[in-house]
């Protein structure tokens, strides 16, 4: 069972007219902790970026429970979002998370709640934890909140979207991972990958690691003509040598092989067994249910008003090539604007999902919500589309 705490802050004197803020943080992006003694076991720190604090592992049993049929257990739970990458024992914060926005936040007055879950899990079972503490949240203030999402967090949110239209106020998505990608791939395959630079330490997400840590394999394109499906400008994810489309189905375990993707790249550091390949081709499965899930299944009229945040000033990989061999070319990646982990574009819903208003700004995907100037704006905007409606 997802062991998921609820955290309420309240500032004096909150503003009671205003639905809560329930905040759903993105992928690597809660602290977790010892369900047994509550130890903290992963956090953003300089001396556990750098590797000089023990315990970063963070693989999963690549098991599913027959009982539940999610993922077992090991004995780490989520227990808030990150705020600060901080140093001296968490005394001087180095670079902002969080931070900011949920202090904007609470200082404004609004009753503000965080969902935090752990990231490495299946995204279907924490859709479902996400759902449950939206009613819960929902039934104790009388009305359905606003959510904040951000990156992963927007890929939970439109899964529970498409199941409860009803459970939500409104949704602003900051820097949305929804877009369905090829980019993460990079993490699945190379130790040390560019997008994870702020790691100095290779012992910390590792393909290795990547392949018992389920939830980011949702990021990744699942849908054949995914992309166009949902409406997005740029289609073509890979291209062969002669620069020639290829067809893509990142949910046949055939493809990774055959292009030296996750474990079947030669710097992955995995060894690949039967075992591994059969719980990839399950991880494979249920990512293509999920991203099912995330196209409209209603009327735009059914959902509630949707607002976007992103970002267009960091140039970020979109558009992978294949060597002479076949295989994927991780130096020599096309770009598009975006934030550094999401271009600019797939931080939108796909099309059929109503968007009220968005704005873009330049930052890098950990700080696009810190832009807490355009926060309020769109805030305010769904505060009154809903109220028109």
């Amino acid at each position: 069972m997802l062991i998921v705490k609820k955290q309420k802050e309240m500032t004096t004197g909150a503003k009671s007219d205003l639905p809560p803020i329930v905040f759903i943080h993105g992928w690597k992006a809660s602290v977790l902790v010892s369900n047994k003694t509550g130890a903290v076991a992963f956090d953003f720190t300089l001396d556990r970026l750098l590797g000089l604090s023990p315990g970063n592992v963070l693989d999963l049993p690549m098991q599913w429970d027959p009982a539940t049929d999610q993922q077992l257990h090991d004995d780490l739970e989520a227990s808030h979002p990150m705020t600060y990458v901080k140093c001296l024992c968490g005394t001087v914060k180095l670079s902002p998370v969080y931070g900011p926005l949920l202090e904007h936040l609470r200082a404004s007055g609004r009753d503000v709640r965080e969902f935090a879950y752990d990231w490495r899990r299946d995204l279907a079972e924490t859709s479902a934890a996400a759902e449950a503490f939206l009613r819960a949240v929902a039934d104790e203030t009388r009305r359905p909140p606003q959510v904040i999402a951000h990156s992963m967090g927007c890929l939970v949110t439109l899964h529970v979207l498409n199941r409860a239209p009803t459970l939500f106020h409104s949704v602003l998505f900051g820097a949305g991972a929804m877009g369905p990608a090829l980019a993460v791939v990079e993490d699945f395959s190379l130790a040390g990958a560019a997008v994870n630079k702020i790691m100095r330490n290779d012992t910390m997400f590792t393909p290795a690691q990547h392949l018992t840590n389920t939830g980011a394999v949702h990021m990744l394109a699942a849908v054949p003509n995914e992309r166009a499906r949902c409406g997005k400008e740029h289609i073509v994810l890979l291209e062969d040598a002669a620069g020639k489309p290829v067809d893509l189905d990142l949910t046949a375990l055939d493809t990774w092989k055959k292009h030296g993707l996750g474990m079947y790249h030669p710097a992955s550091g995995v060894t690949v067994t039967p075992d591994k390949e059969t719980w990839l081709t399950s991880v494979l499965e249920r990512c293509h249910a999920y991203r099912t899930a995330l196209l409209p299944q209603h009327s735009p009229d059914t959902y509630p008003p949707l607002a976007v945040l992103n970002s267009d000033g960091v140039p970020t990989s979109f558009k992978f090539h294949l060597d002479a061999d076949g295989q994927i070319d991780f130096e020599h990646i096309s770009t598009l604007p975006g934030d550094g982990r999401i271009v600019c574009e797939d931080a939108c819903p796909p099309e059929g999902y109503p968007l009220v208003m968005k704005l873009t700004n330049q930052r890098n995907h950990a700080d696009v919500l810190n832009d807490v100037e355009s926060v309020d704006k769109l805030l305010a905007c769904l505060l009154s589309s809903k109220t028109s409606t």
